[in-house]
């Protein structure tokens, strides 16, 4: 008998209601309800290991703005989010900075880059 899972897709403003259906052992036997391919490719991903891109700021030191918007070049692992917001906090840049420059390489290890997400100036 297999387990029914049901998973909200977030690829697109439709919010399909997707159902995922595994076997005993886990493994994935059939995904119906989604109207997209996006939500095909999707609701596995989201099932078997969940990630999302990270968002936050970064305080300054040096400019008129007292933060400056980053995100991370490629979605992180969900149960990572929080882990990589404390490192995120303690973090302080100093201009000049330009829209894509690199704030923290591989960020505790996941091989991905938080980005800034817009030009720093003094």
């Amino acid at each position: 008998m297999s387990d029914r899972h049901e998973i909200i897709c977030i690829q697109c403003p439709m919010a399909c209601r997707i159902e995922l259906y595994t076997g005993d052992d886990g493994t994935i036997e059939k995904v119906t309800g989604f109207q997209c391919k996006e939500g095909k490719s999707y609701a596995p991903q989201e099932y078997q290991s969940p990630q999302r891109v990270l968002t936050s700021t970064v305080r300054t030191k040096g400019s008129k703005r007292p933060v400056l918007p980053v995100r991370s070049r490629e979605p992180i692992p969900r149960s990572m989010i929080f882990e990589c917001m404390e490192h995120i906090d303690n973090i302080i840049v100093q201009p000049p900075l330009k829209m894509g420059d690199v704030i923290v390489k591989d960020i505790m290890g996941t091989g991905i880059d938080i980005l800034c997400t817009d030009d720093l100036s003094a």
